[in-house]
C-alpha cells in the first residue's frame, strides 16, 4: 500500500465523524446536567438552612427596625431559591419525549398543589388530552399562580377547549382584574414583573417544544385570558391518559 493510500484509509468517514460528534455532545450535555444538579442540590440545602435560621432569628428579635432587615433578608433568600428552581425547571425542558396528558386530570392535580384560597377551578375539557412536554404541569401551575398572586378579586379559573377554524385553542382564564394592554407581551419576558416573568417565560418555552404558542387575550378589568394554540394532531378526545 502506498503512503497516499495509507493516509486516505486513515481519514475517518463522514458518518464516523458525525457519530463521534454526537457522542461528544451527549457526554458534554450529561456532564453539564450532572454538575448543575449537584450544585443546585447542595446550594438549595444550605439555603434552606439559612432560611430556617433567619426565621428563628426573626422570632427572637423584637426591635422593629431589626425585624425589617430580617424580612428583607428573607425576601432576598426566597428570590434566590426561586431562581434556582427556575434553573432546574428550565434545564429539564425537552429532556424527556412529549407524552399525552389529560387536561382535566392535570388541572385537578395542579390545583391540589396551589394555595387557591377561595378561587375555584373549573376544567370544562371532558376527556381531552394534549401531546406536550412532560413539564406541561408547570405551565398550569404558573397560570394558576398568576391568578392567585395578581388576580385580586378573582374567584374562578376556567380551563376549556375552543375550536377556531382548523385550530384547537386551550384556554385558561379568570375573572380577576386582568392584564393591562401594555403588558400583555412583556409578561412573557424573563424576570418581568418582579418574578412573574420567570414562570410565564418558562411556560412559553415548555409549550414551544411541541409547537404550541401562548398569548394573553383578556380584557383589562374583566379578567386574564391565556390562549394556547395547539398544532393539528396534538389534541385527542379519548382521554385515557394520566
Amino acid at each position: 500500500m502506498s503512503s497516499e493510500e495509507q493516509s486516505a484509509s486513515e481519514i475517518p468517514s463522514p458518518e464516523k465523524e458525525i457519530a463521534d460528534l454526537k457522542a461528544r455532545i451527549s457526554f458534554l450535555e450529561n456532564k453539564i446536567h450532572l454538575v448543575g444538579s449537584i450544585t443546585r442540590h447542595d446550594v438549595l440545602n444550605q439555603l434552606t438552612a439559612i432560611l430556617g435560621y433567619t426565621e428563628l432569628l426573626g422570632m427572637m428579635i423584637e426591635d422593629p427596625k431589626l425585624k425589617s432587615f430580617i424580612e428583607k433578608e428573607q425576601s432576598a433568600l426566597d428570590k434566590i431559591r426561586r431562581q434556582f428552581q427556575f434553573a432546574k425547571d428550565y434545564q429539564n425542558i425537552a429532556v424527556e419525549p412529549p407524552r399525552w396528558q389529560n387536561i382535566h386530570n392535570l388541572s385537578v392535580r395542579v390545583a391540589e398543589n396551589v394555595d387557591l384560597n377561595t378561587v375555584q377551578i373549573l376544567a370544562d375539557t371532558e376527556k381531552a388530552s394534549v401531546l406536550a412536554d412532560p413539564q406541561l404541569e408547570k405551565v398550569f401551575f404558573h397560570l394558576f399562580e398568576n391568578t392567585i398572586r395578581h388576580g385580586e378579586s378573582a374567584s374562578v379559573i376556567r380551563v376549556s377547549i375552543e375550536k377556531r377554524g382548523d385550530d384547537d385553542i386551550l384556554v385558561v382564564e379568570d375573572n380577576g382584574r386582568g392584564i393591562p394592554a401594555a403588558e400583555k407581551e412583556k409578561i412573557f419576558e424573563m424576570g418581568y414583573g418582579g418574578g412573574l416573568g420567570w414562570g410565564l417565560f418558562l411556560s412559553r418555552d415548555i409549550l414551544a417544544v411541541t409547537g404550541m404558542t401562548i398569548t394573553e387575550c383578556g380584557i383589562p378589568g374583566t379578567g386574564a385570558r391565556f390562549e394556547i394554540r395547539i398544532p393539528p394532531g396534538h389534541l385527542r378526545q379519548d382521554g385515557e391518559y394520566p
